[in-house]
């Protein structure tokens, strides 16, 4: 069997993954109500509108709809760079925590590892605190106590964290453990993730316009309630066939677009922060057993 034969049927029975569980519902209503109107057409009863397709014309909706997803996707498309771009900082900080911070002694090694992997950790922050979701207990592992117990009481935990490497990254430069050119690129990098973190949350807080949404739902709904005593008189039984086929198409763009408008959440259309994350944190724990130093003798600091 062909890959593409086999991704066909994999997408066409993906249920979860799709938005049929959230518009099935509202089809199922309207193909009531265009059960209903069919039987009333054959019981005589004036129904039969032909002219009910100039009430709301279809190229309108469709614009409509097509700004709706295409906003949406924006988004999600943009939100999906951020988070790329997050990684990568992310993955290139830790190398030089890694590389360009002398660790004289086995206290420093251990501090040094342990603000590499708190730099993996970052991204994890990150997705929490977009979900508003707090601390979990896959962060922990790479926290003092007291800069745990801090992070359970904030409000921005990425911020936090961020403040914490740029300290000690400071302290290392005094130290003279770390050279001020390498100090300077450390803490660009770290403002580049910070700036990362507000695209973010930029993108969180500025949803479509609610009156926008409102609008749309409004002629989605008169639009699928009106378009059965449009059809009855030509379709006859098929009518209720043909409703269900429109309001599956449109009320599917319409829930694809709200579920890709925040494209941090938990919907199964959202970006992967859990694995995206999860895979920094290996990467780095890669770049550690990698180091000369070795880190055979420390805790992996994963959950």
């Amino acid at each position: 069997m062909h890959k593409e034969e086999r991704q066909w049927r994999t997408l066409i029975f993906d249920w979860k993954a799709s938005v049929i569980p959230a518009i099935a519902p509202k089809v199922l209503v309207a193909v009531g109500l265009a059960i209903a109107v069919t039987l009333a057409y054959y019981a005589k009863l004036p129904v039969y509108q032909d002219n009910l397709s100039t009430l709301i014309p279809a190229l309108v909706l469709g614009l409509l709809l097509v700004f709706r997803t295409d906003t949406a996707y924006s988004r999600f498309w943009e939100g999906s760079q951020i988070i790329s771009d997050i990684i990568d900082y992310s993955r290139g900080l830790a190398r030089q925590v890694i590389t360009a911070i002398d660790a004289p002694t086995e206290a420093a090694r251990v501090q040094k590892i342990t603000y590499a992997r708190m730099v993996g950790i970052y991204l994890v922050s990150v997705k929490q605190h977009l979900r508003f979701a707090g601390v979990n207990s896959e962060m922990q592992p790479c926290f003092t106590p007291a800069q745990w117990e801090t992070l359970q009481q904030i409000h921005h935990m990425p911020n936090q964290i961020a403040q914490w490497l740029g300290n000690y990254f400071q302290e290392q430069y005094q130290q003279g453990h770390l050279s001020e050119l390498t100090l300077f690129q450390m803490n660009d990098t770290l403002n580049k993730l910070t700036l990362s973190m507000g695209s973010c949350e930029r993108i969180l807080t500025t949803p479509l316009p609610r009156a926008y949404a409102i609008h749309l739902k409004h002629l989605l709904l008169i639009y699928c309630l009106a378009i059965p005593f449009e059809l009855v008189g030509q379709l006859y039984w098929g009518t209720p066939i043909a409703v269900g086929i429109i309001a599956f198409s449109l009320l599917g763009i319409e829930e694809i677009g709200l579920e890709i408008e925040n494209p941090f959440g938990y919907d199964p259309n959202d970006l992967p922060l859990d694995q995206q994350s999860q895979e920094l944190r290996v990467d780095i724990e890669a770049m550690l057993k990698g180091d000369s130093e070795g880190i055979d003798d420390l805790p992996t600091g994963e959950s």
